[in-house]
């Protein structure tokens, strides 16, 4: 089965490059102590003289949060514009190190073998930015395609079954709604990873021409594409599904010291395996391009 293939291939090409993983946690450790430090700080300050305080990890009063907002009224402007500037130096930093990651995934796929892998890995982060970084750009417009498409979809989901209540959280039909989401908006992540493949594999092309070619791609192979990326997100659904039942279970415990070590010690666990998992998408992905490249070749000469 290709799906399955392409996906054993994937995590065994991640496991031969397990320093990729150690970049990408260092990556969303650095940047959520920056963003995150601040805002510690000020809840710490601001909660240390209100009496409320103590209450609020066992329930919401919304007066803590006024209090918060009232004693941080003359600067909270400036956390806020650099909660602002910090998500685009995330963001930038992320699309600098995307083209690491993808081109020493590939390199595992092809089976290259050349220098040192750190070296490799810096060299494609500056020689494929530019490109990632139109992409990304290029991302933002079939978002905002996929916004609109959906909101279209809604509208004909109305007119056919029924608006129904805004309050029915539960219902069938925000079950509904919420697929289509997902469907169409994951989608549109599939369609941003074969460009970035595209890219690499045509580096040098114009980039209409990459975008064109992953079209291409993608409605010849439409099937089994799909395939690859739903079976990706189902076992990832079905991961954090066993991360929230384990908090919820250690919920459940005496809050002691082991309490405390037993929650962080799963929160790194999970947070190490999403950076796993994501360069699984990445290299899965490869992989599936690989094979069904190397199929149409074959039977190119064939014919």
């Amino acid at each position: 089965m290709l799906t399955l293939s392409s996906f054993i291939g994937g995590v065994k090409n991640v496991w031969a490059n397990k320093f990729l993983v150690g970049l990408m946690f260092l990556f969303k450790l650095v940047f959520s102590l920056v963003l995150l430090s601040p805002l510690y700080v000020m809840f710490s300050a601001s909660f240390a003289r209100n009496v409320k305080a103590s209450n609020f990890l066992t329930w919401f009063d919304l007066s803590l949060l006024i209090d918060f907002v009232y004693y941080w009224r003359k600067t909270l402007s400036i956390y806020f514009l650099m909660f602002i500037l910090v998500c685009g130096m995330v963001i930038l930093a992320f699309i600098f190190l995307s083209g690491g990651f993808w081109g020493i995934l590939r390199d595992e796929v092809k089976k290259r073998v050349k220098n040192s892998r750190m070296e490799r890995f810096f060299g494609y982060c500056g020689k494929y930015f530019w490109g990632m970084f139109k992409i990304s750009l290029f991302m933002i417009i079939l978002y905002f395609i996929a916004v609109f498409v959906f909101l279209f979809l809604l509208i004909v989901f109305n007119q056919v079954v029924g608006k129904g209540s805004l309050w029915e959280i539960t219902s069938w039909r925000m079950g509904a709604k919420f697929l289509i989401a997902v469907i169409l908006f994951f989608l549109v992540n599939m369609i941003g990873d074969y460009l970035r493949i595209f890219f690499i594999e045509n580096y040098g092309e114009r980039f209409l021409k990459v975008v064109g070619k992953t079209f291409k791609f993608l409605l010849t192979n439409l099937l089994r594409t799909l395939s690859l990326y739903y079976f990706l997100s189902v076992i990832l659904a079905i991961a954090i599904l066993v991360y929230l039942g384990l908090t919820k279970v250690m919920n459940a415990m005496p809050q002691t010291g082991l309490f405390i070590f037993l929650i962080f010690l799963t929160q790194q666990i999970f947070v190490v395996f999403s950076s796993f998992y994501r360069l699984v998408y990445y290299s899965s992905q490869l992989v599936l391009f690989d094979k069904i490249s190397l199929k149409e070749t074959r039977a190119f000469f064939k014919a």
